[in-house]
């Protein structure tokens, strides 16, 4: 029996990579208010003109993330009958204002052997009880599962010094979600988003353990023009312990 799907809604905050020395790559004034610094694809490009010289198809695949810690987190709930949910949360950050074509890649860890209709993921902005589709550049952003990344890119990645972790022996694997967005500098200063999926799975299967570091969702933002020398900046999402009843 198949379950009924909802909406992945996957942030539109891995679009804004800003100062890489601070938590969730921004930096915060009084108040808790975001302001836009040096952004970490201005530092590692050296200047926005070795942007618009990169050619595509320049890069191949990076082998290495930039990962800093991310506000906000995952959250997996086991429900009746093997279905089970789990939830993406980032929290509010600045907006990236480098003009270049971005692949934005979701690194899910759903179990093995897990069954779901989805394959393509609506982004949502707001809270759950209202929520509205993203829209970005004019159009609604969508991700979609993408196999062919998964079979080329997590075997450089996982395990890889600065990559993604081994997940071998947890129960969980790798899913990679991505679309391709342009920057657009008409979108407000900082961005945000959730997101809720639900699948089936073992129901003896237990939540990804929240002590343990290899646990986490990564919100990768990559400009493939500049070549896999540059780390793609990525956001660590770190499991929380399923809220108590």
């Amino acid at each position: 029996m198949k379950l009924p799907i909802p909406y992945l809604a996957c942030s539109l905050l891995a679009l804004a990579p800003a100062a890489a020395s601070a938590v969730d790559g921004g930096s915060a004034t009084g108040g808790g208010s975001l302001t836009a610094g040096s952004s970490y694809y201005e530092e590692a490009a050296g200047d926005t003109a070795a942007l618009s010289r990169a050619t595509a198809g320049a890069g191949g695949l990076p082998t290495a993330l930039h990962v800093v810690e991310a506000a906000g987190g995952v959250e997996y709930r086991s429900a009746a009958a093997g279905s089970w949910e789990v939830e993406v949360r980032v929290a509010e950050r600045p907006h990236e204002r480098v003009d270049a074509v971005y692949d934005l890649v979701l690194a899910l860890p759903l179990p093995a052997g897990s069954g779901s209709d989805v394959w393509r993921i609506a982004v949502r902005e707001g809270s759950r009880g209202a929520s509205a589709a993203a829209v970005y550049a004019g159009e609604k952003v969508t991700l979609k599962r993408n196999a062919t990344l998964e079979a080329s890119w997590l075997p450089l990645l996982v395990g890889a010094r600065d990559g993604l972790p081994d997940l071998a022996g947890s129960g969980y694997e790798w899913t990679l979600w991505d679309t391709i967005v342009r920057y657009d500098a008409s979108v407000g200063p900082t961005l945000q988003g959730f997101a809720t999926v639900r699948y089936a799975a073992d129901p003896s299967l237990a939540a990804p353990d929240p002590e343990d570091s290899r646990n986490a969702a990564y919100v990768i933002t990559w400009i493939p023009a500049l070549g896999a020398s540059v780390p793609p900046f990525t956001l660590r999402l770190d499991v929380a312990a399923p809220a108590k009843e």
